[in-house]
């Protein structure tokens, strides 16, 4: 049941839900990173593993993640008014967002 699509949540962590079906199944450590990379390899799951805090995530929805991705990531020829940035005095901040993956505290 953890994978869904009824399910209201888009991710789990892996100290609530994850870890309660783990036990359930009596699964060792190595077999749920195995079903993980399965899971997530067959697309079905993200599970990134470059850091810790992405370790302990599981997205459930793969599609909310990219939804999300694509509110942040556009061609700011297309999608980017620059000129509202220079009414509010962030054109220089506004272009070193879209052109260097950089955003300022005041953006």
């Amino acid at each position: 049941d953890l994978l869904s699509h009824k399910s209201s949540k888009s991710y789990l962590a892996m100290s609530g839900a994850v870890n309660d079906a783990v036990k359930k199944l009596a699964l060792s450590r190595q077999e749920q990173e195995i079903a993980l990379e399965l899971f997530h390899e067959r697309g079905l799951i993200i599970h990134l593993t470059a850091t810790e805090t992405l370790r302990n995530i599981v997205i459930i929805k793969p599609q909310w993640l990219i939804d999300a991705l694509g509110k942040v990531i556009r061609d700011s020829t297309i999608h980017v008014d620059m000129a509202q940035y220079e009414r509010d005095g962030l054109k220089e901040d506004a272009k070193v967002m879209f052109n260097e993956g950089i955003a300022s505290r005041d953006l």
